[in-house]
């Protein structure tokens, strides 16, 4: 990367091109309020896809928040044309996260004077500013991510998160679950059973027994989060549950989602971006990792507040390759998730409740 004096740079607007998962999203954070440190003056707006745009936007690093569009039937034209319209904010700098091609040149077509990125994907020529590439599986996401942070001359990374939530946010969650008849209890459980690949989920009947037993051993209470694609999951695993002891909630926006969780004492969570968004809340986390990475997608939160269980099998960390690289399991899951039991995530929980 060629040496730039940033502070001479006159820097007034800068465009954060988010991550495209929502765990992720949560893994540059600090790198943004890294950043903002070196430009404090200057205006922050993010582009990123949806859901992670509605917490952003609560976020006090970023001023702004551009969704971009994505779905299976936007073609390339209609990408292209939403980097050009771009070009109306007048960026100064962009930052791009995401490795990708297309993160690249829709910065370009944005007319941003100033772009920095890894120059992974034949990407150099479209940015001004190249990292050397590095192998993003070496490190955690979190130190990856502010690596470009460090190019900017940003200080030392804090794996800290400024406060997303206020006050009012998290007692309407409070009233909000009040109203399900849930809270009045210690012991108020968040569970999501759900991941975005199904190799990535423990089955629904453990965490259904996982729950009944919370329930019966700790009087706790559980409420189910998920998107409304995993509403029929969510429901698997109610039907072990009391009813009176348990309410599901799906299809929040996520700034909810983090308010419902603050209330709660802990999150048990498949290796998903809400297992990421308690963190970022500093809400104690049980992580169930199968063929996840932890070494890179750790949950960021003090050690004290989280229990991964995992069964770092030889092939870890996997690559996603599901059943090229492994047997499936007669369930057709990777066996570093069907051996997970119920009695080994339990003891987790158990151990998390003595601390927190």
């Amino acid at each position: 990367m060629r040496s730039t004096n940033w502070s001479k740079e006159n820097i007034h607007h800068v465009a954060l091109w988010m991550p495209n998962w929502l765990g992720d999203v949560v893994f540059a954070v600090p790198a943004v309020q890294g950043i903002r440190k070196v430009f404090p003056e200057a205006r922050f707006t993010a582009l990123v896809r949806r859901p992670a745009d509605d917490f952003l936007k609560h976020h006090p690093a970023f001023d702004s928040v551009i969704c971009i569009p994505h779905s299976a039937s936007s073609g390339a034209l209609a990408s292209l044309r939403f980097g050009w319209s771009l070009r109306k904010y007048r960026f100064d700098l962009s930052i791009l996260f995401p490795n990708a091609l297309r993160a690249a040149l829709l910065s370009r077509l944005s007319g941003s004077r100033l772009r920095l990125g890894y120059g992974t994907e034949w990407r150099g020529g479209l940015l001004t500013h190249s990292i050397p590439a590095i192998d993003s599986r070496s490190l955690h996401a979190v130190d990856y991510y502010y690596g470009l942070a460090q190019a900017l001359n940003a200080p030392p990374l804090e794996r800290t998160f400024d406060a997303v939530l206020t006050d009012e946010d998290i007692a309407r969650q409070k009233v909000m679950l009040a109203g399900k008849g849930l809270g009045d209890t210690p012991c108020l459980v968040a569970v999501q059973p759900g991941a975005s690949k199904p190799e990535k989920r423990w089955h629904a009947e453990r965490f259904g027994e996982l729950c009944r037993r919370l329930i019966a051993d700790q009087d706790a209470q559980v409420v189910f989060l998920g998107s409304q694609a995993e509403a029929g999951l969510i429901d698997e695993v109610r039907a072990h549950c009391p009813p009176d002891k348990c309410a599901a909630l799906t299809g929040l926006p996520m700034h909810d989602v983090l308010g419902v969780i603050k209330n709660c004492r802990l999150l048990i969570a498949n290796d998903s971006g809400i297992m990421n968004l308690a963190a970022m809340v500093g809400t104690p986390v049980v992580a169930i990792f199968g063929p996840g990475n932890v070494l890179t997608t750790d949950p960021v939160i003090a050690p004290e507040k989280k229990e991964i269980v995992t069964k770092n099998f030889p092939c870890s960390p996997c690559r996603h390759r599901f059943f090229e690289e492994c047997e499936p399991s007669p369930n057709s899951k990777p066996y570093c998730i069907e051996d997970i039991q119920v009695e080994e995530v339990m003891q987790a929980v158990q151990r998390l409740l003595q601390r927190v």
